[in-house]
């Protein structure tokens, strides 16, 4: 089997000269607080196994807060449902909050770089 078609498990321990317990990355780190505060109900996460667009991707943002978003939000990007008050380059997040979260999501899915499309039926 390919090493790297192994699907990474949340708890896993590195050790090493360079890791010493659980490894993260941000989008992981983040995906596991989510996990442990409960977001997503009984819905089975691995949390290491999320990327970045992962993250933006799942469905538990408030759509609406387009419309509720404070005035300083609303000047800097009128007509996105987050706030960025900072920074040269505006962020676009493609299919924000549009995948409704699923047992194992993302535990299989295969994407390919520059774009990072998610392959058929995952």
């Amino acid at each position: 089997m390919d090493v790297m078609a192994i699907v990474e498990e949340d708890g896993w321990k590195y050790t090493g000269e360079w890791h010493d317990g659980e490894s993260m990355v941000c989008s992981s780190f983040v995906t596991a607080m989510w996990k442990a505060a409960g977001i997503f109900g009984d819905v089975y996460v691995n949390a290491v196994e999320w990327g970045p667009k992962d993250v933006y991707q799942v469905d538990i943002f408030n759509k609406g807060y387009v419309d509720e978003r404070p005035q300083q939000c609303k000047d800097a990007d009128p007509n996105v449902p987050w706030c960025q008050l900072l920074g040269k380059y505006r962020m676009n997040f493609p299919g924000f909050s549009s995948i409704p979260a699923y047992d194992h999501m993302n535990d299989h899915c295969g994407s390919i770089a520059p774009d990072f499309n998610r392959t058929a039926g995952c």
